[in-house]
């Protein structure tokens, strides 16, 4: 099976003032993404703030983001968590939702085994019959799958490929070279014109949200041998980061969707509310790049 395009937004998800879960929030969060021109949304992942809603509110935003945007874009489910039970029973939905794929980063918390994180990819893939999409993230998952061992779980047929979310494009680059049949997405979006440049088949990042076009335009200039777009669209992403690591990633994003209108609402507690002055620095950027409403 294949999975159509290439530039996915790491879709965030709407909260109410109380901290609930706001599905009403999720279409106007999908027609803007879409509105940038990215081909597909990956739904419930970091970005998501997945790791901070039970079973059943990750259950709630993988139906509706379907029933929005089924036909529209490609639709990756992630559904990793920490017990393989609940993995599989959101793998299960992914499946019967009509989602073009599933990813999912290794059991967390626990130090387990190869075996173990090997086992739990397996059940994911049995319980969703959807192409698999590992999801590695070492500084968040606390587990580094080493080269070797992520190639030896791309033998599976059902494994599709990786999504890199690091900064090692030494391994990135191995990995594409070793294992040329997967598809390796890349999602540090700082750095997404390098990977772009060693042949990746895409990205996955949460900056899409806000800039999904800059992305797409980055592809195309490395597609069409223009390095000096690329690169002039990379130092624009680069500029957004820099002012999301003051604001903090997830708490910058929202306020900069809440500014045009999209209402994404705050992150879920512990997160915080960003500073007033690192806000003022993400507003004064947002009206220098033209997005203000």
């Amino acid at each position: 099976m294949d999975i159509s395009g290439s530039i996915f937004a790491a879709m965030l998800t709407p909260f109410g003032d109380d901290g609930a879960v706001a599905p009403e929030g999720i279409a106007p969060l999908v027609d803007f993404i879409l509105s940038r021109g990215v081909h597909g949304l990956y739904v419930g992942g970091s970005s998501g703030e997945a790791m901070l809603q039970n079973v059943e509110e990750r259950s709630l935003v993988l139906r509706q983001v379907a029933d929005v945007a089924k036909g529209r874009c490609s639709l990756i489910a992630h559904v990793g968590t920490a017990a393989t039970c609940d993995a599989v029973a959101l793998a299960k939905l992914a499946g019967q939702m009509g989602y073009d794929a599933v990813s999912a980063v290794p059991p967390y918390y626990y130090k387990h085994s190869f075996p173990d994180i090997s086992d739990y990819y397996k059940a994911i893939a049995d319980a969703s019959g959807l192409p698999l999409i590992i999801y590695n993230i070492p500084a968040l998952s606390g587990t580094d799958i080493p080269t070797e061992q992520l190639l030896e779980l791309m033998q599976d047929d059902r494994i599709a490929g990786v999504k890199f979310t690091a900064t090692d494009l030494f391994q990135f680059s191995q990995l594409r070279q070793q294992a040329p049949g997967k598809k390796f997405y890349f999602g540090t979006d700082e750095m997404f014109l390098g990977a772009a440049a060693m042949g990746s088949d895409g990205g996955i990042g949460s900056t899409y949200n806000l800039i999904g076009d800059v992305y797409v335009g980055i592809e195309k200039a490395i597609n069409a041998g223009d390095i000096a777009t690329a690169r002039q669209l990379q130092r624009k992403s680069g500029d957004l980061v820099k002012i999301l690591l003051e604001t903090g990633v997830l708490p910058g994003l929202k306020h900069a969707l809440n500014r045009l209108g999209v209402p994404v609402g705050p992150c879920r507690r512990p997160f915080s509310a960003a500073s007033p002055a690192s806000l003022a620095k993400l507003d004064a950027w947002m009206d220098a790049n033209g997005l203000s409403v």
